[in-house]
């Protein structure tokens, strides 16, 4: 557009003023509702917040606007202010206590015993409550915390269906509900040996010749107290009080074989704040309990002295979890398995002139590494082993190479494996089996569980398999038809090498080994850690010599030692163990069948 200025002054004048008043800011009437009330503004200002801020109206943080502050003006806009606020409601709540039934076999049929009884919790839940104007708009819980643990009501009834006899070999004993109960000749006359509830599971493994069980309870959770004590009960005198062995912080034990001179090895940890709730020790020690006595205790002063094997160390990777110890056969040299490691300990030799820097004797034979499981959580996995009947061999669970692009310690393969005690063999015999595999080798080859989905095992069920010695020969032998595979294979040979006895939902069953419809020998579903023991007529008899001179003598709790939490460490009892000691030189007579019970955890945890 073009002006053209000449000619008269006068009109270039007033041109120029009207040009210039149309280059000035026009005021515009705009409306703000806040508060409850509608205001009126005439203004120059050119955004939504510039008005709020010439009107006097000051905005909350969570106060909200439409149209937004940053709009641009214009006559007859209509501003609206909501005024948002928030507070916080702290809210109790009940939580009602659960109503729990528990079988119990000491009971007869049909009748119940209220054992606990239940009480209500409470919890503690904020509450986050939104206001807009004054007027609640929304409610939204943002935490909730028990303040009040809720108690279940438990009622202890009777079994529902009464299960035919079942004749066994020898002696089983096994933990159900917190207490140990055994079975022998039959399993129509088993009975409770403790009634308290407090076994820990940590510990719990029948004597060679069935007639000592040796177990561990819970004791306080205070953190500058251990965690359990190790006992010692009769199975054969009705009515006998056990004797506590004053050995306090117990990680894991496990009888020799030997009848003749009982001998028990064991290994210790510490009680710590930080899960899983213990480190290890890694140390081994030897101890002679005191013989069953009907007529009065062993006075505690006169127990022997534990003979320290090995002293504590942190060797291997995950040294805080623990190693676990199986007895040979042939009573002359334990297995170990850690985290990294499987190998053997050479028990053969004196044990004299010990002392607590530098045991004298000892001879420690790794036989095949691996790298750890990578478990992401407060447990460990520790392979599950077993012994050969003749003590040759090893049949042990070992963590595979990976099989895609994960790490190798993220590995889910699980392989089982036949290692030499002499180091010199080793096999990769059945791929994939899972990693609680559990193996258990008998005159009859080398049962296992193989999971189901052995890819994902730390969950899956696993069927039970048996294998000849060689590897060849595989057949299943449970489950028999339809049956859901076993949660954890917890698997024993009979002393005859004949039978199996599994854990099955809960409840022990009895199988063949040439297979065929298990026997049911419970009903409560709570069973678990099965031991069992030679006939009482077997006997296993060895020249065993202890003469420890300058031995390790701890005092009844060794130095700063605590126990081991619930189920996850891996604890090998087998029946068939040795007595190493001072002179190790046994000459064993008869037949000794090989019979490990193995029980894994996890969880987390088991």
């Amino acid at each position: 557009m073009r002006f053209w200025l000449g000619g008269s002054p006068g009109f270039a004048g007033l041109l120029l003023t009207i040009l210039l008043a149309a280059c000035q800011t026009q005021p515009y009437q705009i409306f703000i509702k806040v508060d409850g009330s509608r205001q009126t503004l005439t203004t120059e200002a050119t955004t939504v917040r510039d008005a709020l801020d010439e009107a006097g109206v000051e905005l909350g943080s969570l106060d909200r606007v439409d149209p937004d502050l940053y709009v641009q003006l214009e006559s007859g806009l209509t501003i609206v202010v909501t005024r948002v606020t928030e507070e916080v409601e702290v809210e109790r709540e009940t939580i009602p206590f659960e109503h729990e039934t528990v079988v119990n076999e000491a009971l007869a049929a049909g009748q119940t015993r209220l054992a606990q009884l239940g009480a209500n919790g409470e919890s503690e839940i904020s509450i986050r409550v939104v206001y807009e104007n004054g007027q609640e708009v929304s409610r939204t819980e943002i935490s909730r915390v028990t303040v009040v643990e809720p108690v279940p009501e438990i009622l202890v009834i009777g079994p529902q269906n009464t299960l035919p006899p079942v004749s066994i070999e020898g002696t089983i004993t096994y933990i159900s509900n917190g207490n140990a109960w055994i079975m022998r000749n039959s399993s129509g006359s088993r009975r409770a040996l403790t009634t308290d509830g407090n076994l820990d599971g940590r510990v719990f493994g029948l004597s060679p010749d069935g007639h000592q069980l040796l177990y561990t309870t819970e004791l306080t959770n205070e953190i500058d107290l251990p965690l359990n004590d190790m006992w010692l009960a009769s199975t054969t005198i009705v009515g006998e009080p056990p004797i506590t062995l004053s050995i306090q912080g117990v990680l894991q034990a496990a009888w020799s074989p030997v009848v003749t001179q009982p001998l028990i090895a064991y290994s210790t940890a510490k009680r710590t704040a930080n899960p899983p709730g213990w480190q290890a020790n890694n140390d081994l020690w030897l101890f002679s309990p005191p013989a069953p006595s009907a007529d009065e205790d062993v006075p505690e002063g006169l127990f022997p002295k534990p003979v320290e094997i090995i002293p504590p160390n942190t060797e291997g990777l995950y040294p805080w979890w623990g190693t676990s110890f199986a007895w040979s056969p042939n009573g002359t040299r334990l297995a170990y398995a850690r985290a990294d490691q499987i190998g053997t300990i050479d028990l053969d030799f004196p044990l004299e002139a010990q002392n607590a820097a530098s045991p004298a004797g000892n001879s420690t034979t790794p036989l095949i590494d691996f790298l750890p499981l990578q478990t992401f959580s407060d447990w460990v996995w520790v392979p599950g082993i077993s012994w050969s009947p003749d003590s040759k061999f090893i049949a042990a669970t070992v963590h595979g190479p990976p099989l895609a692009s994960e790490s190798a310690e993220e590995s889910p393969v699980f392989n089982l494996w036949l290692i030499s005690a002499d180091g010199t063999f080793s096999a990769n015999m059945v791929g994939q089996v899972g990693m609680w595999a559990n193996p258990a080798w008998g005159s009859a080859g080398i049962a296992f569980g193989e999971a189901v989905n052995p890819l994902q095992s730390v969950n899956s069920r696993y069927f039970i398999y048996l294998i000849d010695k060689d590897g060849s020969n595989k057949r299943q032998i449970f489950p028999f038809r339809e049956e859901l595979g076993v949660q954890l294979p917890e698997l024993v040979w009979s002393p005859d090498g004949q039978n199996l006895l599994f854990i099955f939902d809960g409840n022990l069953y009895l199988t063949h080994r040439d297979g065929g419809l298990p026997k049911q020998l419970t009903t409560d579903g709570q069973a678990s850690h099965p031991q069992w023991a030679m006939a009482q007529s077997t006997v296993l008899s060895s020249t065993v010599q202890i003469t420890a001179t300058n031995v390790i003598t701890p005092t009844p709790t060794p130095a700063g030692i605590g126990s081991p939490t619930a189920s996850p460490t891996i604890i090998q009892t087998p029946p068939v163990a040795p007595s190493p000691t001072q002179t190790l030189a046994p000459t064993i007579t008869g037949t000794i069948q090989a019979t490990d019970t193995i029980t894994s955890s996890v969880s987390p945890e088991n």
